[in-house]
């Protein structure tokens, strides 16, 4: 199973539709929110299932804010992550991993890059194609859950 991850694309596909081209056969597309709908044609665009939360730019959706998924054996929380304060730290969101039992945590909002490892759980954040902040670049994330669960932060060129 091959994800491809996005979060805060903001209405602008244009680099989000290059990041989709170097992902390469994705069999699945999870989107961290802000903005909802860029998920949806993402998806009719690209013809690939896709897994979507809500942002806290997601005004006027009913949409929901996290997703709990079990992917080949692995729990995957996918949340935008402004309701776990994640531009202060990931100890709330650490412990909401805890209480579900997920071992893979995917967010955004922070619009910055990064993956960890803390205490066996594996904590990703795409960045933003569209808006990165904090020095990062315009940049996508990509899963391997088989044979051996592998997460990888790319950056766009442009």
């Amino acid at each position: 199973m091959r994800i491809g991850v996005l979060s805060d694309t903001h209405k602008d596909l244009s680099l989000a539709r290059v990041a989709l081209e170097k992902m390469g056969k994705i069999d699945l597309l999870f989107h961290a929110g802000d903005h909802y709908k860029d998920a949806i044609i993402l998806s009719e665009v690209f013809k690939v299932k896709t897994k979507v939360v809500a942002g806290n730019c997601d005004y006027s959706t009913n949409k929901p804010k996290e997703e709990l998924l079990d992917i080949d054996g692995y729990i995957i929380l996918l949340t935008h992550g402004h309701q776990y304060g994640v531009k202060f730290g990931l100890e709330r969101l650490y412990y909401r991993s805890q209480e579900i039992g997920a071992n893979i945590v995917i967010y955004g909002h922070t619009h910055i890059p990064l993956y960890l490892v803390e205490n066996n759980v594996h904590f990703l954040n795409p960045g933003s194609p569209t808006l990165p902040r904090g020095n990062s670049n315009p940049s996508y994330a990509v899963i391997d859950l088989k044979p051996k669960l592998k997460i990888r932060i790319e950056e766009i060129v442009k």
